[in-house]
C-alpha cells in the first residue's frame, strides 16, 4: 500500500511521535509511507487577528523553511515531505490518506478520492486547540475514525454520535524505554520524578503541591522533573532535565524510584507507560488512556484528576513500603510487555486492508 499521513507540524510531541512510530512500522513491512506537513505554519485554531499567534506562526514558518524536511529527535524511516500548504495539488496519490489533527481533517475531506481512502487518526479531543464547534464538526466529516483510548471512543460515540472504526492503543518505544541494567540508582535515596510542562491541563501545579506534601514528611527524598524548559514556579530543590531524548530520557526514568504523573487532561498520556516500560512504579491521575494500560492498585496507583491528597498519599505509601513498590514496579513492567507498536500496527493494517483492495 501507499499511505500518506497528514501532519500539522513535525515538532516533538506525543501525537507526532505516534505517527512516526506507525510510519516506521509500516515502512519496515514494505509499504510506501509519506508524511506530509505544511511549511507555512497552520493557525492551529487561532483567529487571524491574534497578534501573538501570528508572530508565533511567522517564526515557525521561518524555522520550517530553514530546517527543511528532516527531524533530529526521531530516527524516521518513512519519507518526509514538506509542502507550501496542504492544498490538494501538493498531496501525492496514495491508497490511504490519514488526517491526524482536526484542521487536517477538513483538508483530507476535500481531497479527490485518488489521494487515498480517507481515515482520521484521532489522538485527543482537541477542543483545547481550536473552536469547539469546528473541532466537533471535524469528527463528523465522514472520515473513518481511529482512536487511541476508550475515553476518546466514548466521547465520539456517546457524546457526538460518531462511529469509531477502531481503537488502537499506542505503545512505548521498546528500543528507547527499558530497564537499564547499566544505570545504578543512588543507594538509600528515594527519587520522585515527574514530567513538567507549565500548562494548566498538564497539572504541573498539582505535582508541585504533591512534592511539597511528601517533602514535609520525608525531607531526605529527592525530587526531579523533565520537560521543554524550567521556570520560576518549579521549586529550587527540584533537579530539572531540559529536553531529554533517547538514551538520556531512559536514564532519567531509570534514576527514579517513583514516577508521578499529575496531568488533568490527556488524549493518551504516554509518560506513565514509558516509566512502566522502564520498570518504575507509577502514581498517576486517571486521564486519557491510563485506564486502558493500567490495573489500579496492581500495575500502578491511580487517583482522580486534581486529588492532590490522594496522589501524595500514594507516593508516601510507596516510599514507606519498599516491598509494595517492588511489586507494582514488576507488575507494571510485565503488563507493558503486552502493549507494542508491532501489535498496534497489525491492527492499523487490518483497518486499512478492510477498505483497500491489494
Amino acid at each position: 500500500m501507499t499511505i500518506t499521513f497528514i501532519l500539522p507540524f513535525i515538532d516533538i510531541s506525543g501525537g507526532v511521535k505516534a505517527v512516526f512510530e506507525f510510519a516506521n512500522q509500516l515502512t519496515e513491512r514494505g509499504h510506501k509511507v509519506n508524511i506530509v506537513y505544511p511549511l507555512i505554519s497552520m493557525p492551529l485554531g487561532a483567529r487571524w487577528f491574534n497578534l501573538r499567534k501570528l508572530l508565533s506562526r511567522f517564526k515557525k514558518t521561518i524555522m520550517n523553511y530553514k530546517r527543511g524536511p528532516r527531524v533530529d529527535w526521531f530516527d524516521l524511516k518513512a519519507k518526509l515531505i514538506a509542502v507550501p500548504s496542504l492544498k490538494e495539488k501538493y498531496i501525492p496519490k496514495a491508497d490511504v490518506i490519514v488526517a491526524t489533527w482536526w484542521e487536517t481533517a477538513y483538508y483530507v475531506k476535500k481531497y479527490h478520492q485518488y489521494k487515498g481512502e480517507k481515515f482520521y487518526l484521532v489522538q485527543d479531543y482537541e477542543i483545547w486547540g481550536g473552536p469547539k464547534k469546528r473541532v466537533n464538526n471535524s469528527y463528523k466529516l465522514g472520515l473513518k475514525m481511529i482512536v487511541n483510548s476508550t475515553w476518546l471512543k466514548n466521547i465520539l460515540e456517546n457524546q457526538l454520535n460518531v462511529k469509531v472504526e477502531s481503537l488502537i492503543l499506542h505503545a512505548p518505544d521498546r528500543n528507547q524505554f527499558y530497564p537499564d541494567k547499566n544505570f545504578k540508582k543512588e543507594k538509600n535515596v528515594i527519587n520522585v520524578l515527574m514530567p513538567y510542562r507549565r500548562e494548566k491541563r498538564k497539572g504541573a501545579q498539582d505535582g508541585i503541591k504533591v512534592f511539597e506534601i511528601v517533602k514535609k514528611e520525608f525531607p531526605e527524598v529527592t525530587f526531579s522533573a523533565y520537560g521543554i524548559k524550567s521556570d520560576k514556579f518549579l521549586p529550587i530543590y527540584v533537579k530539572f532535565y531540559q529536553k531529554p531524548s533517547g538514551g538520556k530520557l531512559r536514564e532519567i526514568y531509570n534514576s527514579a524510584d517513583i514516577f508521578l504523573f499529575t496531568s488533568r487532561y490527556e488524549g493518551f498520556g504516554m509518560p506513565p507507560l514509558e516509566a512502566m516500560a522502564c520498570a518504575v512504579p507509577v502514581v498517576t491521575t486517571n486521564v486519557g488512556a491510563v485506564p486502558d494500560y493500567t490495573i489500579p492498585g496492581k500495575t500502578a496507583l491511580v487517583s482522580e484528576v486534581g486529588d492532590i491528597k490522594s496522589l501524595a498519599q500514594n507516593v508516601i505509601q510507596l516510599i514507606k513500603n519498599p516491598e509494595e513498590r517492588k511489586k507494582i514496579e514488576q507488575a507494571g513492567y510485565e503488563y507493558t510487555k503486552n502493549i507494542s507498536w508491532e501489535s498496534a500496527t497489525d491492527q492499523l493494517e487490518e483497518v486499512f486492508k478492510k477498505y483497500i483492495e491489494i
